[in-house]
């Protein structure tokens, strides 16, 4: 019972003695924190007006079509792998794909998980399915192995 008193006691006072008598200084941090906000709102909305979900959506899509004209030139993954250019290409394009991927999920969020006409997440993992059923992982970015 003396303990639990004791604790009280010390809780009361840390509690206590952290209130500041300074009304100057929560005020200035109060003002402060709007103009900050404010600012790095207008900041994103002029970084972002590029990479809402549909931007997104269609900049993936043109990278895996753009991967799969590469990939279908070659009647196997191999001969894909024995041309040294086109190997740098699809790893360019898997690389794109990767910085594309990371910039619009720090945007938009959970916003790209929302099915609509012209984010069709569908068609998206349809691609990528069939890029991996050609050999060419491009989730896997500049590691990917050719």
């Amino acid at each position: 019972m003396k303990s639990i008193l004791a604790t009280l006691i010390t809780l009361s006072f840390i509690s206590f003695s952290g209130c500041s008598n300074n009304k100057d200084a929560k005020n200035t941090q109060i003002t402060n924190i709007p103009d900050k906000v404010k600012k790095q709102l207008t900041t994103n909305k002029l970084k972002n007006k590029k990479f809402d979900p549909c931007d997104c959506n269609q900049r993936s899509q043109k990278i895996m079509d753009k991967t799969m004209a590469l990939r279908l030139k070659f009647n196997s993954i191999n001969e894909l792998k024995a041309d040294k250019k086109s190997k740098e290409l699809v790893r360019k394009f898997a690389t794109e794909y990767m910085e594309l991927t990371k910039k619009c999920f720090e945007v938009n969020n959970s916003r790209l998980m929302v099915q609509s006409d012209c984010n069709n997440l569908y068609k998206l993992e349809m691609k990528q399915d069939s890029l991996k059923a050609l050999g060419i992982h491009i989730h896997q970015g500049a590691t990917i192995r050719l």
